[in-house]
């Protein structure tokens, strides 16, 4: 009975002792992870351990993430993928703008066409719409614009004034058409400004006529239309020359001095009918009148040939009809 009693004691006690070493042993590594984390602590700057609690002793910053990180190569490697992107895009971008540009010339031009009819009728008045294109690398505020050299293209510029008296400052004439209007111009004393001068920029008169291209011919066309033939009344064409010019900004003569001069100019009477005064159509009334687009890039555009097919690419057709007004824009 002795023995076993004295067994039982030992084993208790070695129990205990058991118990109270394992307890050492996790209290040994509590402390050890505590002194770990206090140095992690100590390593943070002081200013972002301003904003912890003081009921979480847990570092912000574990051992994976003071591991984290790139390398010289993986960013070399972004950074050549991105470039490589930025290449594929920057043409998207550039197209997207070119066309964004177009529309937005072209139907701010039919807007301006159509208020000017308007503005005649209204007032009984003469007015005159003036286009002129000038080298779009030359800064806009410089006087006088560029219209000659090799690149005298990429901004259209386009004024819209009104004869005061309501006359049209001009006898119609079968010869000499127009001297009159060029020797009683006095710096346009007899015009007012109806409007602000628009510039548009990416944009270039169609240096070549548009071949026929008729809704019968072509009856699926979205280009499909009645066409003037030739100069005058195509607008681009260099024959497109009006007797009636006039310069912006009005008061400056038609020699010099002047930012714009308007060579192609577009006339409305008090009926609200159109014409384009030459040297030697007279009083005659086109069926319509066309103004042709296309976009550049800066100076430069691509030359359209004879007959080409009018359903692909990026240009644009403005067609005002000289009796009725209507203002008709088409778009491959």
């Amino acid at each position: 009975m002795f023995a076993r009693s004295i067994t039982g004691w030992v084993c208790a006690k070695g129990h205990n002792i058991t118990e109270r070493a394992g307890r050492v042993c996790v209290n040994a590594q509590r402390a050890l992870a505590l002194a770990a984390r206090a140095r992690r602590w100590h390593a943070w700057p002081l200013h972002s351990r301003a904003g912890c609690g003081s009921t979480d002793h847990r570092s912000p910053i574990t051992d994976h993430a003071i591991r984290a990180g790139f390398t010289l190569l993986e960013l070399l490697l972004v950074i050549g993928i991105i470039t490589m992107l930025l290449v594929l895009i920057t043409p998207a971008f550039t197209s997207m703008k070119t066309g964004a540009d177009l529309t937005n010339a072209v139907y701010g031009i039919q807007g301006v066409l159509e208020h000017a009819r308007t503005y005649a009728k209204a007032n009984h008045t003469y007015v005159f719409v003036g286009f002129a294109e000038v080298d779009s690398s030359v800064d806009p505020s410089v006087s006088p614009q560029i219209t000659t050299g090799d690149t005298p293209y990429g901004r259209v510029a386009m004024a819209v004034v009104a004869a005061k008296d309501g006359t049209s400052q001009y006898q119609y004439a079968t010869t000499d058409q127009g001297n009159d209007w060029t020797a009683n111009y006095a710096n346009g004393a007899h015009l007012i400004a109806v409007g602000k001068l628009q510039t548009y920029e990416n944009l270039h008169f169609v240096p070549v006529d548009f071949g026929s291209w008729s809704p019968y011919a072509h009856p699926n066309s979205k280009m499909a239309r009645y066409q003037p033939t030739g100069p005058p009344y195509v607008l681009g064409h260099a024959l497109s020359t009006s007797v009636t010019p006039f310069t912006w900004p009005l008061g400056s003569p038609l020699d010099s001095g002047y930012q714009y001069r308007f060579d192609r100019v577009i006339n409305f009477d008090p009926t609200g009918i159109a014409r384009i005064a030459t040297s030697t159509n007279g009083d005659a009334i086109a069926h319509v009148i066309e103004i042709d687009f296309q976009p550049t890039h800066g100076t430069v555009f691509q030359l359209l040939p004879d007959g080409f097919n009018q359903d692909v690419g990026n240009h644009a057709v403005i067609q005002l009809g000289t009796t009725s007004g209507a203002v008709r824009v088409y778009r491959p």
